[in-house]
């Protein structure tokens, strides 16, 4: 290294110059290198600058003819031929690619189904599924199971209550009946054994070890999650309870540790993982049977009587109707959980209304209102079976307990399940208003009144039961009331019409007033009265302005011991009739009444009328008191007193 000031050669690693002793200035290593890097950089561009130039060396140095020569239509035919070929080329290899893909997918599920074999040691797990029926023949459940090859399978007892036979079917067509097992009254799940008449190739049971890996097979299908992971486990009697982590609750199926069967999952029936925790298959022996498990669970209760006449289909609808209400009367045995659907207490109701319908169709109210008695409505407790015999007991019974039914029995079921049912108003309503419409008909206005005042009570809004208020009072006489109840109130225009009917009927009763109205069939010939004789007999009359007298019957001369009057022509009169003259005793009527009119002292003839038993003829020594009006168009007779 040469000093800058003496200009000396000294040694790379002096750093002082040997001669003047001045300091030497140190070369970095990096500008030793400098011009090198440079240098390389230089290289670099001129690498780019040739690469460039080569991609485009046909712009660059094409000439104006190349560009502006034009291709032939064969040429461009080849090149479209070249383009279509390319893409069917790229095509065929999307296909292939999709091909190679689905068999993997193949090859994999393949593996896996491999993977089960030789995870339970090369043995084909027995599978089928297991029937539950009850004593009368009927499917309670059907569930996916499997079994070990000693014949031992897990059940979740949910699925068996109510069943007295359990049949296994299996996958390769063979059929066994589960007679026994190890249960315990409640428990979740049972393990129970199958009549084998010799040991099976399926893998055996064994107890489950938390500390090992285990795999889940699924039972329908061949589907495998291996290495499945458990949560920390509760003791269930023979069992231990895990759920399942970071994963969705699996299908039926089993759990596979070592080549052992060593625990289940029955999907839908129970949400966790029953891990088998007691001793090997081989060393078990069995504490309980199938006819057990039947009495401890279901024997006695509502339930098992609900079975029985669930059974009953094949009998009359008012056989199965009366068998499912004498069950209502037993206490349940069973939760609303573990009840088996078609046995829970609303498809019941769904049977019975079933039932009930059809027995009224076929004209059996009679009987269904005996069996659906209110007793049974209440231990039912559902308001549409209760409506839907209501018009039953209106037409075995009458209005008055139909009535009665929905306002105590219904009202009960209705304060049971906590809210309103606004079509059993309705239906309440309805029955009121056809009542008292029966009652206006037959013109019963005590009974009327007494049924409108209770009706008011329940619907004071209702138009239509106020204006059968209006029509009963009209039917009684009463106008003055019925005047003020019509005009009490404003009604919607639906009702107009009705309203302005009865308005007319009040001013014409209006004008009936201090009258007697006497009416009869519009166009009829014919006009009767009834009118009351010396107040202790009601006698029907024939109004007969050609009669000069008034005429009764002899029965009721009799009947009521009348005054024979007598002067110097003696106490009888000819008259003349249409079968000729006969002879009529004269009498005297004290007092003859129509409608609240009374006149007294009324000559009469003792005469039967031919052909008419029993009727009287009110005579012109009667009518003479009054001034008619008869209008025969609208049926009506007024007499006003003179």
């Amino acid at each position: 290294m040469q000093c800058l000031r003496c200009r000396t050669e000294n040694k790379a690693l002096t750093t002082h110059c040997v001669k003047c002793g001045a300091p030497l200035r140190l070369r970095r290593r990096g500008d030793r290198y400098g011009k090198r890097k440079i240098f390389i950089i230089l290289a670099i561009l001129l690498g780019w600058a040739v690469g460039l130039s080569y991609s485009f060396h046909k712009v660059i140095f094409s000439t104006g003819a190349d560009n502006k020569q034009a291709l032939s239509s064969s040429a461009k035919e080849e090149i479209t031929a070249g383009k279509r070929f390319k893409r069917l080329e790229l095509e065929h290899d999307q296909r292939a690619a999709l091909e190679h893909q689905k068999k993997a997918a193949a090859v994999k599920e393949a593996s896996r189904a491999v993977v089960k074999k030789t995870a339970v040691r090369n043995q084909v797990v027995i599978t089928g599924w297991l029937s539950v029926v009850d004593p009368w023949g009927h499917q309670v459940s059907k569930i996916r199971s499997a079994i070990t090859g000693t014949g031992w399978l897990a059940l979740p007892s949910r699925a068996c209550i109510g069943g007295k036979k359990w049949l296994l079917s299996t996958d390769s067509g063979g059929q066994y009946i589960v007679n026994y097992g190890l249960w315990k009254a409640g428990n979740d799940v049972g393990l129970w054994h199958v009549d084998l008449k010799a040991s099976l190739s399926g893998p055996a049971l064994r107890a489950w070890n938390a500390s090992l890996p285990v795999d889940w097979f699924r039972l329908t299908g061949t589907g495998v999650r291996m290495d499945i992971k458990l949560s920390p486990g509760r003791p269930a009697g023979n069992f231990v309870v895990c759920s399942f982590v970071n994963k969705r609750q699996p299908e039926a199926g089993i759990f596979v540790q070592n080549g052992y069967i060593v625990g289940w999952s029955f999907g839908s029936w129970l949400n966790d993982a029953y891990m088998w925790a007691g001793g090997p298959g081989e060393s078990l022996s069995n504490n309980s049977t199938v006819d057990d498990f039947y009495n401890q669970t279901f024997a006695g209760g509502r339930e098992e009587q609900f079975a029985k006449a669930y059974a009953q289909q094949e009998n009359s609808s008012l056989t199965q109707l009366a068998a499912l209400a004498t069950a209502w009367q037993t206490a349940p045995t069973l939760s609303l959980t573990d009840t088996p659907d078609y046995l829970r207490p609303a498809e019941i109701t769904k049977l019975m209304r079933r039932l009930s319908r059809r027995a009224m169709k076929a004209g059996h109210g009679a009987e269904v209102v005996r069996i659906l008695n209110a007793d049974t409505l209440r231990r039912v407790a559902d308001i549409n079976l209760l409506m839907d015999i209501v018009p039953a007991v209106t037409a075995v019974s009458g209005f008055e307990d139909a009535t009665f039914l929905i306002e105590n029995t219904g009202r009960d079921i209705v304060q049971a399940g906590g809210h309103s049912v606004a079509a059993l108003n309705v239906m309440h309503a309805k029955l009121y208003r056809e009542w008292l419409q029966s009652l206006v008909t037959v013109r019963a206005v005590k009974e009327g009144v007494i049924v409108w005042r209770k009706a008011s009570d329940f619907y004071p809004k209702d138009p239509s039961l106020h204006l059968l208020g209006v029509e009963l009072l009209l039917a009684a006489g009463n106008w003055q009331k019925a005047e003020t109840l019509l005009y009490n109130r404003e009604y919607p225009a639906a009702f107009q019409d009705k309203v302005d009917l009865l308005s007319r009927r009040i001013s014409d009763m209006k004008g009936e007033a201090g009258k007697i109205v006497i009416r009869f069939q519009p166009g009829s010939s014919t006009i009767l009265v009834t009118a009351l004789l010396n107040a202790g007999m009601n006698q029907k009359f024939m109004v007969d302005t050609g009669a000069s007298m008034v005429t009764i019957p002899s029965d009721t001369a009799d009947a009521l011991s009348l005054k024979i009057i007598s002067d110097y022509h003696g106490s009888s009169q000819e008259v003349s009739t249409a079968g000729g003259m006969v002879s009529a005793t004269r009498v005297l009527i004290d007092t003859l009444e129509i409608d609240g009119w009374v006149e007294h002292d009324i000559p009469a003839l003792v005469m039967d009328i031919p052909g008419q038993p029993g009727m009287g003829l009110l005579g012109l020594n009667y009518l003479k008191h009054f001034k008619m009006n008869l209008n025969n168009e609208q049926g009506s007779l007024l007499l006003t007193p003179r």
